[in-house]
């Protein structure tokens, strides 16, 4: 690490430091840090008494290792003798170079030259963890060890022999044939096929949004060629639900609820007290995951999550701390490096005619497409329509672009025209409007005393328009011109396309988009009753008159958005809707400005029950800066975080549906190298085109 401290052996935890409890698998003759986070937890915790779940006959009664301040960091580098990087360089490794206790006590094979900065030791946070590999990395080990990759999984042979020494699991043990139980937590031939035809059929994503997952499926036996960022989606957006019906329900929500954490601590804006209860809940999420998995599964990449929210506290949101911004960098500047005998001047080169072209470019005529000016992909045309007179409503402003072979048909029905007209005028920001509506409900309850709320919504829609036109006369100079145009309703013929770009959105209709790798047509409508639909249209309104206003609607198809029936929340934060149940009442219209873009992704299940339920994954847009004055928070359960349920009786640990033993691999990877933190060098890692603000 940059900071000097090495990141191999027992000791690659920079906060643990000397303190740590990590260990040495007998056969494996990997560090192990399983049941290393018992001393995170209260000191009353249940989990700290328990002698069977964890490490057998052990009872933890350590407190936490303490987080030491600059001062103390730079004292103990002096204690032990750790030379300045001028003086040893690379040769740190040397016997005469090497700090005292080097391994044993401590990490610290130089001292970094920040320390000559005068503010370094009174930083609170002087290097953060990498939560972008470390994300990565986690999420590798765990889909390897459940679909039993070759190689790559973490329940082997030597896992296996070192069971007895550390676990009281005996029906987890080899058999004298050398045959073993199937775990609990292992996927069956069917359910990989089942999740291996759900990523490549059923997981559909907005444009953008992460790449083609679907190519990441190989022969149907693993997952291969995933970049950090197609993990960084499946570990918070799919983990918390994929194997809801593939796996026992103890596995999926140790599984779920680790996903839901990197989820919830991946927000664009952080609440404090959701990362201390963020704090307080990774270690009983890492103890349930404990109880489940082997101990080789438990290296550093594992652990260090522990530590997560405390620099998330220090620093702020994780975008501030991850690498997805500088890999990206690096492979922009890979990109120029066409010489590889002389990579930098290489670069130069490139980067000073880029600059160059750069700015000669801003002395070509307006009409003259350069690199600066083309528009981009989702380009929504930037600029909002104007009108001849003031005061026109901000729904007839809407900055957008239709896309596609665009059309004019006629209103399909009298009904779709009569509904698109009442909710534009229902939705006119006004006091015009403001002030004929409550008049309009007022005249109803009077008429109709104890009326309620819901009937005299019905009597708005069916009635507001014809009783509006009879309250404004035509041309009446007490209103302005815009509002006689809109009161008229609008034209017979609308404009209607199957793509609309709008607000980083790009908005497909479903006729148009089903049969797409991705999936651009899922509409969701915040408001004290979320809506979430379907797009089946994108029209132009465009009302007659000098102003010719006009205005973009969707219509779509909705879900029941009753809680329980058509819609229902998990502890770990994922929305589902019932497939099967629409809303009742006919309100199909929308703004366009009103729609924000979800995804609809089935279970991915051995058997079709009843209700098909359909997860919901929301996505921010593209290229856009969430701002107003509502927080934007990636989900809207991020402050809901509770304290995770605590399994205290036994768990089953075999598979209770496959009682045959099979033949473990042997563990084929060099025991000799030992990475821990394996950081990648490889810049392609990143996609330049993926999205990590979510």
């Amino acid at each position: 690490m940059l900071s000097g401290w090495t990141t191999h052996g027992r000791l690659s935890c920079p906060y643990c430091n000397g303190t740590t409890d990590a260990f040495q698998l007998k056969n494996g003759r990997k560090t192990s840090w399983f049941d290393c986070h018992r001393r995170f937890l209260p000191i009353n915790h249940p989990y700290r008494r328990n002698r069977k779940l964890f490490r057998q006959k052990r009872v933890v009664r350590d407190t936490p290792p303490p987080y030491l301040t600059g001062e103390q960091i730079e004292q103990k580098i002096d204690y032990y003798g750790a030379q300045e990087t001028v003086r040893c360089g690379g040769n740190w490794h040397v016997p005469g170079n090497m700090p005292d206790y080097y391994g044993v006590q401590h990490n610290w094979h130089k001292k970094s030259i920040f320390w000559e900065l005068p503010y370094w030791k009174d930083l609170l946070l002087r290097h953060n963890l990498d939560v972008m590999h470390i994300e990565k990395n986690f999420f590798e080990n765990i889909m390897n060890t459940i679909l039993n990759v070759p190689g790559k999984t973490k329940d082997n042979q030597k896992s296996r022999l070192d069971l007895p020494d550390i676990c009281s699991r005996p029906e987890l043990h080899i058999k004298s044939n050398g045959q073993v139980p199937v775990p609990v937590f292992r996927l069956s031939s069917e359910q990989k096929s089942v999740l291996f035809n759900w990523v490549a059929s059923a997981v559909k994503f907005p444009d953008g949004y992460v790449s083609n997952l679907s190519r990441c499926v190989e022969k149907g036996q693993k997952f291969s060629g995933m970049k950090s960022h197609d993990c960084h989606v499946f570990m918070q957006r799919l983990l918390p639900f994929a194997f809801a019906e593939l796996l026992p329900t103890k596995v999926h929500e140790a599984l779920a609820a680790i996903g839901a954490f990197f989820r919830d601590l991946s927000t664009r804006t952080l609440k404090e007290d959701v990362v201390e209860q963020l704090h307080e809940n990774i270690p009983i999420l890492l103890c349930n995951l404990e109880m489940i998995f082997p101990p080789s599964l438990f290296d550093v990449m594992e652990h260090l999550a522990v530590h997560l929210p405390y620099e998330a506290l220090l620093r702020g949101p994780v975008h501030y701390g991850w690498m997805y911004q500088y890999e990206r960098a690096m492979k922009y500047l890979k990109g120029k490096a066409k010489n590889l005998a002389k990579v930098e001047g290489s670069i130069i080169a490139g980067s000073l005619t880029e600059e160059t072209s750069h700015f000669t470019s801003y002395y070509f005529a307006p009409n003259v497409r350069t690199r600066q000016r083309a528009p981009r992909r989702y380009d929504d045309g930037g600029v909002a329509p104007t009108y001849a007179v003031a005061g026109v409503p901000d729904i007839f402003s809407q900055i957008g672009r239709m896309g596609g072979k665009t059309k004019e048909v006629w209103w399909s029905s009298d009904e779709d025209a009569h509904s698109a007209h009442t909710y534009i005028l229902l939705n006119c920001e006004d006091p015009f409007m403001r002030y004929f509506e409550s008049l309009f409900v007022s005249q109803v309850q009077e008429a109709i005393p104890g009326i309620s709320t819901s009937e005299v919504d019905k009597r708005k829609d069916r009635h507001f328009i014809k009783w509006l036109k009879s309250q404004v006369e035509y041309e009446d100079p007490d209103y302005p011109i815009w509002f006689h145009e809109l009161v008229q309703g609008p034209l017979a013929k609308v404009t209607t396309s199957p793509m609309y770009f709008s607000r980083g959105f790009t908005f497909h209709t479903y006729e148009y988009g089903k049969h797409r790798a991705t999936s651009n047509y899922g509409i969701c409508v915040k408001g004290e009753t979320d809506f979430y639909g379907i797009l089946q249209e994108i029209i132009e309104v465009e009302f007659p008159g000098l102003l010719k206003l006009k205005c973009v609607i969707f219509k779509c198809d909705w879900f029941d958005p009753v809680v329980n029936r058509g819609v229902r929340f998990n502890k770990f934060g994922v929305v589902a809707v019932n497939g099967g149940r629409r809303y009742n009442k006919f309100e199909p219209f929308i703004l366009a400005s009103q729609a924000d873009q979800v995804s609809f992704l089935p279970y991915p299940r051995l058997r079709e029950s009843g209700i098909s339920w359909l997860a919901v994954i929301k996505v921010t847009p593209r290229g856009r800066i969430i701002g107003g004055e509502e927080p934007p928070l990636q989900e809207e359960h991020i402050n809901e975080v509770e304290e995770p349920e605590q399994q205290m009786e036994d768990i089953l640990l075999i598979d209770p549906h496959n009682h045959e033993y099979e033949d473990l691999p042997d563990d084929t990877t060099d025991d000799a190298v030992e990475d821990e933190f394996n950081e990648s060098d490889d810049v392609s890692s990143v996609e330049e085109n993926d999205d990590v603000s979510e």
